[in-house]
């Protein structure tokens, strides 16, 4: 049985062989290409990533970095320093996704272009 990081916790689910509700399962969640996208360019550390994205909770950063993390997605480093501190980037498996991040990133600014002339230049 897999095990699913959510806002709300971690939730068990069944286990698939669909390959496309495998890739939802895994990078599916609102926040997981963003914090993806982020963490392709260097490592960071929690708050940082709450900084580049100012629209999420922390409880529901954690929860998408848990599961990116039970994914393989991504790497979470503990250093034994006073205060501790702890990064997170990229893993190798991680990187595989790089293409798909830019190919939704590229539609994504294709549809804000479709939906800009859908509504006319701004008054």
């Amino acid at each position: 049985m897999e095990i699913r990081a959510t806002a709300s916790g971690p939730q068990a689910s069944a286990p698939t062989q669909c390959p496309l509700t495998a890739a939802l399962n895994a990078i599916g969640g609102k926040w997981s290409l963003i914090g993806l996208y982020w963490l392709d360019s260097s490592p960071r550390r929690f708050n940082e990533l709450r900084r580049l994205m100012p629209e999420i909770s922390h409880k529901v950063l954690a929860a998408t970095l848990r599961n990116l993390e039970h994914e393989g997605l991504i790497r979470r480093t503990v250093y034994p320093e006073i205060p501790l501190r702890v990064e997170y980037c990229i893993a190798n498996h991680g990187e595989t996704v790089r293409p798909l991040i830019e190919a939704v990133r590229a539609w994504g600014r294709a549809h804000l272009e479709w939906k800009e002339r859908q509504n006319g230049p701004a008054s």
